[in-house]
């Protein structure tokens, strides 16, 4: 230890400040989610009390866009609470969306609200922009 010079501590210092900073922009490059936008059609088309829309995505994503008390909101068509992914249904007499596999009732903004295991639609980024709405697909 006694042959180590104050030059050899200060390039150990500055290797390991390079090596924080590549790792740091490799985790801000290729850590943050990227936005998928996809077009879910016209808000105008969207009022307070009319049923939930589905949407298909290019990639085989489904989501619901709806008015919900006037607010756009989008929410994931499937429930991550179990193994098994099944499409919910809208059910326009119960007001509420339904798990036909497992039976799990959601509420039209998504929270769970009885049957089945406990879970939740996941609610998607949605935007306005020109009288248009988009979904971003790329939360995760």
């Amino acid at each position: 230890m006694s042959n180590f010079r104050p030059l050899t501590y200060l390039g150990l210092f500055l290797a390991l400040v390079l090596l924080a900073s590549a790792f740091a922009w490799i985790l801000v490059r290729f850590g943050t989610p990227q936005p998928q936008l996809v077009y879910a059609g016209e808000a105008k088309d969207y009022l307070p009390g009319l049923a939930p829309r589905l949407v298909f995505s290019k990639n085989g994503e489904s989501f619901y866009v709806l008015n919900l008390e006037g607010e756009l909101i989008a929410l994931s068509a499937t429930s991550k609470v179990h193994s098994i992914r099944c499409l919910a249904h809208w059910q326009a007499p119960m007001n509420a969306f339904v798990d036909p596999c497992l039976g799990t009732r959601f509420s039209p903004g998504g929270a769970y609200s009885g049957g089945g295991p406990p879970g939740e639609l996941l609610r998607l980024p949605a935007q306005v922009q020109d009288g248009q709405i988009w979904v971003d697909l790329g939360y995760r």
